[in-house]
């Protein structure tokens, strides 16, 4: 491994979630616009990182140039699908100004990651200043996709701030985990925020639930 590349620690996707995945790539693809993505749940435990995690690896895949970031300044956990062999900053220390060197190359191709940093005092007050909007603006011009993963809705707000400035936001949600009325309360707020909410994820998910069975999806992505 070359130094100063960040590895990957672990495979997170069977054969089955493989090809799922490549159905989600498929709809944000030819989802018009689409090029920054945020993705957030109701709840925790839903799955939200290990899926933008295995979207932004998708992207990869078909040589695409993808940048995750790690967005969740509260308990960021992108970190632990890597090993980090190196001290880094991150978005929040880009954030209060105190780096501007937070992109890391891994070492899967085409697939650069951003972790969430030290946690601030003030996350909501830094993410919904300029500099994070001037952070993605820029970062536009040099990636194909920028997967952002945030906390869940009933922790933070952060995600509708977020929101604001990506061009839609994806909802994962975990199968007979989460009450409907709490979905559509969660859309809500991120439409009432500013957010384009373009659709969802359903992810543990029994093969007999879904069309799908005779592949096996684990997870599966529903337009809206």
């Amino acid at each position: 491994m070359e130094q100063g590349l960040v590895e990957i620690r672990y495979n997170t996707m069977t054969t089955a979630s493989t090809e799922s995945f490549k159905v989600l790539r498929t709809n944000l693809i030819y989802s018009e616009g689409v090029q920054v993505i945020t993705m957030t749940s109701v709840l925790p435990n839903e799955g939200k990182t290990i899926t933008s995690f295995n979207l932004a690896k998708s992207f990869a895949q078909i040589n695409k140039r993808v940048l995750l970031i790690d967005a969740d300044l509260r308990k960021g956990s992108l970190k632990r699908f890597f090993t980090v062999r190196h001290k880094v900053a991150g978005l929040s220390e880009a954030l209060s100004r105190q780096s501007g060197q937070i992109i890391e190359e891994t070492t899967i191709p085409n697939l650069d990651v951003v972790f969430a940093g030290k946690i601030p005092p003030n996350p909501t007050e830094l993410l919904s200043g300029e500099i994070f909007e001037n952070i993605i603006n820029r970062l536009r011009n040099a990636y194909d996709y920028i997967i952002i993963d945030t906390p869940p809705m009933n922790a933070a707000m952060d995600a509708a701030i977020i929101g604001r400035v990506t061009d839609g936001v994806v909802l994962i949600v975990r199968n007979d985990f989460v009450k409907k009325q709490d979905l559509k309360r969660v859309k809500l707020q991120l439409e009432r925020n500013g957010a384009r909410v373009i659709g969802s994820v359903l992810n543990r998910v029994k093969k007999d639930q879904v069309d799908y069975k005779n592949y096996g999806y684990e997870y599966y992505y529903e337009e809206k």
